[in-house]
């Protein structure tokens, strides 16, 4: 997901979508000449997390992608992996 013509997070259905499990990236790369925008677009996506209680992530060091996993997803942070607990299963096996 980017941000529209107007520099905004359009989030309609998408605590839905992330209760059924999918995840949501945001590239806010586009608004890196805006701080101000960015960070606008950051605590939207942060409140997000918080009303869906799921962890937000930073999956580059100046914070302008960012990942929500789905509910019932699993990221390994210790060795960055992503997925699903019946695919870990699978992979220890």
């Amino acid at each position: 997901m980017e941000p529209d013509d107007l520099h905004r997070l359009q989030f309609d259905g998408v605590e839905g979508n992330l209760s059924m499990g999918d995840m949501l990236i945001i590239d806010l790369n586009s608004l890196n000449h805006m701080p101000s925008q960015q960070s606008v677009c950051s605590r939207r996506v942060q409140d997000l997390g918080d009303r869906t209680s799921l962890p937000v992530f930073a999956l580059n060091e100046d914070d302008s992608l960012l990942m929500i996993a789905g509910a019932k997803m699993r990221v390994d942070t210790h060795k960055h992996r992503l997925g699903a607990p019946a695919l870990d299963r699978a992979i220890e096996n």
